[in-house]
């Protein structure tokens, strides 16, 4: 007797318990198979939608825009002269009519004390013949006293010589008038942002190749100027508000208005120059600063119809949203427009109130019966 006989009856009872099983196993799946295929499918998708409107959405212009100071000047002195003292120094905040500097020039001086004498010489002569002219006006009154050209003659003098203290008080004036520009003084509040000179330089016409004395910027006020393109020019209103940002700040916005409008195109860019004012309070910002400056602006016209760019599909022969009329989505041909704010411009056969899939789908077919549920964009 070999093994094979022994374990014989062992493989027979073996091999039919497992295909026993293996058809159990069969039995199961196929009744598992066939309940599914009872089960009815859930009917109940609804597809979200949304209403097409008719709007002018508002968007950002993002342009570059540099910091100036409201007023700033370079100071330069007006007369030939030598730098004799300078009062501030580079960052010295000034007010108007502070001295800055102070020149020498002792030929003015000169000058000056010259065309002083000069005005008490004339006023002299001038009273000395006002009273002669007095005198004979008396002394015509007696007939034949004074013969009418002396009398003449005497107004003559008079009248010349008070026209002469006039023409000398003028050059007195205007010699005062240089000696007072040997003190240079700040035309307004701001701070010295430069200075070039020392004490013993000469300058003045000539003088050191025309280099200013000192350079002053007012920073409690600043200007923002920034070039508007020509598509966006009907969205410019003097007094709208504008925000904008710069380096030093990240985290910081800050806000001023337009103030003032060029009202000309330039030809070379197709752009507006703007400006805006800001109130630059502690000096915070400094004028060189470069800016992102955020401008509202409205895109296209009025009676436009925008629609999430989600509810619009592209295909090789068409673009189409799926409208929803009865319960069915049909499939109505547009052409694309502005693109902005997540909003696309469409043209069709569309108008302000339709129901559209929010999310087209071209998988459901034209005119398929859809349910929806009406959702905000």
């Amino acid at each position: 007797m070999n093994i094979y006989s022994v374990l014989r009856p062992c493989l027979h009872v073996a091999l039919i318990t497992g295909t026993g099983f293996l058809l159990s196993q069969c039995g199961n799946s196929s009744a598992e198979k066939n309940a599914m295929a009872e089960t009815p499918v859930d009917e109940e998708i609804r597809y979200e939608t949304i209403r097409v409107t008719a709007s002018r959405p508002t968007s950002e212009l993002s342009l570059p825009g540099e910091l100036e100071s409201y007023y700033e000047t370079d100071l330069y002195p007006r007369v030939s002269s030598y730098v004799k003292a300078l009062h501030v120094d580079i960052g010295d905040q000034v007010r108007k009519g502070q001295v800055l500097a102070e020149l020498e020039a002792p030929e003015l001086t000169a000058n000056l004390t010259e065309a002083y004498s000069k005005v008490k010489a004339a006023e002299a002569v001038y009273g000395a013949s006002k009273g002669t002219f007095l005198r004979v006006l008396r002394t015509s009154r007696t007939l034949g006293a004074i013969s009418p050209v002396d009398l003449e003659t005497s107004r003559t003098k008079a009248i010349s010589d008070s026209l002469a203290v006039v023409a000398a008080n003028a050059h007195y004036n205007s010699v005062q008038q240089l000696v007072s520009y040997l003190k240079i003084t700040a035309p307004f509040t701001g701070v010295i942002t430069d200075r070039r000179l020392s004490p013993g330089a000469f300058v003045g016409p000539g003088g050191q190749n025309g280099v200013p004395m000192l350079k002053i910027k007012q920073l409690d006020r600043l200007r923002l100027r920034i070039a508007v393109p020509e598509a966006y020019l009907g969205d410019i209103r003097r007094g709208n508000p504008v925000q904008f940002s710069v380096r030093s700040f990240r985290n910081q916005t800050f806000t001023g208005r337009i103030n003032r409008v060029s009202n000309s195109v330039r030809p070379e860019t197709r752009s507006e120059m703007i400006e805006i004012d800001f109130p630059n309070k502690g000096g915070m910002l400094k004028p060189g600063m470069f800016a992102s400056v955020r401008l509202p602006v409205s895109s296209s016209g009025e009676g436009s119809l925008y629609v999430p760019k989600s509810a619009i599909i592209s295909t090789l022969d068409r673009t189409f949203v799926q409208k929803i009329e009865d319960g069915k989505a049909v499939r109505v041909t547009v052409q694309k427009g502005d693109d902005t704010a997540g909003q696309t411009q469409v043209f069709g056969d569309l108008k302000p109130g339709d129901i559209l899939l929010k999310t087209a789908s071209d998988d459901i077919s034209d005119q398929a019966a859809v349910k929806t549920q009406l959702v905000s964009q």
